[in-house]
């Protein structure tokens, strides 16, 4: 059974590799929107912040001493207007689970670990973005649990 564990900052290295097939599966889908960086996608930097918190952290899952898959927590508070008030809500910011231990539910308890840390936090409410090209995830989330809440909608535009 994956171990589900924080992750270390010293992990940088396979964080990146996990980051990088999320990165790959988005590009080859929509070249349009995500390009390949030029070295690491996300700061050793940048990594170290997210696990550090205090409103955020990476989730990793472990299985047979490598690490399998991922989730970034991000904790946000959605400014008050005239007709919202405030709240809180835990963004899950990324999620992936590498080819090679897909259909092993690594997801789903990457999913019950997030609805925990945001549980602890005090937050009530999960959410995240899903491409609608990714049919695989929305129907992994769809089996945890989550419905859609807005629906965003595109037009390419010609320049005049």
């Amino acid at each position: 059974m994956p171990l589900i564990r924080p992750a270390r900052p010293d992990e940088h290295p396979a964080l990146c590799v996990l980051f990088a097939e999320l990165d790959r599966f988005h590009r080859e889908v929509r070249p349009d929107v995500f390009v390949e960086p030029d070295g690491p996608a996300r700061s050793p930097e940048l990594v170290a912040g997210l696990i550090a918190g205090p409103g955020s952290t990476i989730l990793v899952a472990e299985d047979g001493g490598a690490l399998a898959g991922l989730a970034t927590l991000v904790e946000r508070t959605i400014p008050a207007n005239p007709v919202r008030p405030e709240r809180r809500i835990v963004e899950i910011d990324n999620l992936v689970v590498m080819p090679g231990h897909r259909r092993r539910g690594i997801a789903g308890l990457l999913l019950r670990h997030a609805e925990a840390w945001a549980r602890d936090r005090g937050v009530g409410t999960l959410e995240l973005g899903v491409w609608e090209f990714n049919a695989g995830a929305v129907a992994c989330y769809e089996a945890a649990g989550f419905t859609p809440t807005i629906r965003r909608l595109g037009k390419a535009v010609a320049p005049p």
